[in-house]
């Protein structure tokens, strides 16, 4: 009879404990999904997580408990609850307390209990403490019940007692985000912190193998297994039922837009999947930066890991296009496209939980966009935050730094103030790649930006229209105020009942549209961009032959104009 195969996770746990290395572990991240189990005999089933750790413990445990806040103390079976039941009464009595009535519920009677057990040395014990994060939640002591601090110091205890260490009992604590936890706990050297995954392609490839069976697909051989990335098993055993309900086949489509939904409602609108309607061939002008990204798509599609940047970022003023270049990239690359939205939440340890969560989400993903819009912004830490600001940044950082994302995880920050952003997490290995942006330099890139506008916006212009003729008298002009002319020059056609725009219209708007005069804010952020510019040959022609004692002289002058607008 050959050994059990486990999931990667499970078989680190099974070492590290087996070595003496540890035995208090914590398991988080995908701990909702399925796993894949595999009896003795071979035979192959997929349980929630806890029936799993019920079965991989029974195999060398005397007695299995589990506990969470909602169902209580509970052992596996009426003969363990014996067992257990023996042990802690007998402890109980030698502490002149009475014998249990019922098994407890509540954490301060639980933790008792459970230490009882895990240090005796008559059972060979496993406990699984299920939802951690509300037994010894991350929280400010000065705010904690006495209560809570008694099980923060129970639990503290268990991680440096020699009774509880140097028994042979095996404890698992269970919950989703690690940072949800109190960072007391999360300290202690004997406690292996273990991440359980989201399936890869060949767990995906072998669930579907066992489910899908009669479930009508409209995909290529081994594409589902691909295109649910993303996914957990529950969530594409959802997507399995609703085909053999409906009998409609499973199609690309199908699965793209229940991914959509899922993804922004399990991260709870921490981010956004966006479909790119437009690639770069739909940019007008930058066609220095167009050439850096189409060689940087180029190969992520042939799969030329080592010449993808860690990541990018898009420095310059507001209304320069670096949104609408970005998703251009994405389309071009074929990457998921991800933008993060508001991650910040109030409450103690949300923030970096929110996180936690778009990040091991890219991870399951892989090949993907990971766009943070006004980086500054959302990033900023600020005074008052505890830290929260330094935290995201060092796990941003953390991140980053693994090189086993090259080529399979793209972080594209953008934003008008990169001078706000933690100059370390700029560094080269980072972000590799600092793309400037610029309002238009030239009457043939407007002419360039305002046609690409016009296909983008499905804007009907005469046959007539001479664009150049406009392009000359907007210099100066950023491409979301070129954009607002010409969708001003639209409403104009429309109000006269026309179809088709005319040079009229577009002079009229030239006229109407008043284009942004805060010139010295945009100058300052114009300087930000060359200074942060990664390659010279990025930069407008004017700003090619500046040192960087230069670019810095003028940034000063124009901080000392700004004043404290520009802190």
């Amino acid at each position: 009879m050959t050994t059990p195969e486990l999931p990667s996770w499970a078989a680190s746990l099974r070492d590290r404990y087996l070595s003496g290395e540890a035995s208090l572990f914590l398991l988080h991240g995908n701990v909702r999904d399925l796993q894949r189990h595999e009896a003795e005999d071979g035979t192959v089933s997929w349980v929630d997580l806890g029936t799993f750790l019920q079965r991989f413990l029974a195999r060398s445990r005397d007695v299995v408990v589990s506990y969470d806040v909602s169902r209580g103390l509970r052992a596996a079976d009426p003969a363990q609850e014996r067992r257990l039941r023996s042990v802690v009464d007998a402890r109980r009595l030698m502490a002149g307390q009475a014998a249990l009535d019922d098994l407890p519920r509540t954490v301060p009677d639980v933790l008792p209990a459970l230490e009882a057990l895990v240090t005796d040395l008559t059972l060979r014990a496993g406990v699984v403490v299920d939802d951690f994060d509300l037994v010894a939640p991350r929280a400010d002591p000065a705010f904690m019940t006495h209560d809570d601090k008694a099980a923060l110091a129970t639990l503290r205890r268990w991680s440096s007692d020699p009774a509880v260490l140097g028994t042979d009992n095996l404890v698992i604590f269970v919950c989703e985000q690690l940072s949800a936890v109190a960072p007391a706990v999360l300290a202690s050297p004997q406690l292996v912190a273990l991440r359980v995954p989201f399936p890869d392609l060949d767990a995906r490839r072998a669930f579907l193998a066992a489910e899908a069976g009669g479930v009508p697909v409209d995909l290529p051989d081994g594409a589902l297994a691909q295109v649910t990335a993303g996914l957990t098993l529950l969530q594409i055993r959802a997507l399995l039922q609703v085909a053999r309900q409906t009998g409609e086949p499973v199609r690309f489509e199908t699965v793209s837009a229940r991914k959509k939904a899922i993804i922004e409602q399990e991260c709870h609108g921490l981010v956004e999947l966006v479909a790119p309607r437009h690639d770069l061939s739909h940019v007008g002008g930058l066609d220095e930066v167009k050439g850096v990204l189409r060689r940087v798509a180029e190969a992520v599609v042939h799969g030329r890991h080592n010449q993808v940047p860690m990541g990018m970022i898009f420095v310059g003023p507001m209304g320069t296009g670096k949104t609408f270049v970005a998703q251009a990239f994405a389309a071009a690359s074929g990457l998921t496209c991800l933008t993060l939205k508001n991650f910040r939440h109030h409450w103690v340890g949300s923030t970096e939980a929110n996180l936690e969560k778009v990040l091991e989400l890219v991870e399951a993903l892989g090949y993907v966009l990971l766009i943070v819009d006004e980086a500054d912004r959302a990033l900023a830490g600020g005074g008052g935050d505890d830290g929260v600001g330094s935290r995201v940044i060092a796990r941003l950082k953390e991140f980053m730094s693994d090189t086993s994302h090259r080529g399979r995880v793209v972080t594209l920050m953008m934003t008008n103030r990169p001078d706000k952003l933690d100059v370390d997490l700029k560094r080269p290995g980072r972000f590799d790649l600092k793309i400037p942006f610029f309002f238009p330099e030239s009457t043939e890139e407007r002419r360039a930006i305002l046609a690409a506008l016009a296909r983008k916006n499905a804007v009907a212009l005469a046959d007539d229209v001479e664009l150049a003729a406009v392009a000359e008298v907007t210099s100066g002009w950023s491409g979301a105020e070129l954009e607002g002319l010409l969708l001003a020059a639209t409403s104009r056609a429309g109000r006269e009942e026309r179809e088709l725009v005319a040079q009229a219209d577009l002079r009229a708007a030239a006229d109407d549209v008043i284009p942004s005069r805060d010139v010295r804010m945009l100058e300052y952020m114009e300087m930000l961009a060359v200074f942060e510019c990664s390659n010279r040959a990025m930069l407008p022609e004017r700003f090619r032959g500046l040192d960087t004692g230069e670019v810095l002289d003028r940034l000063d002058a124009l901080r000392a104009m700004l004043g404290r607008r520009a802190e």
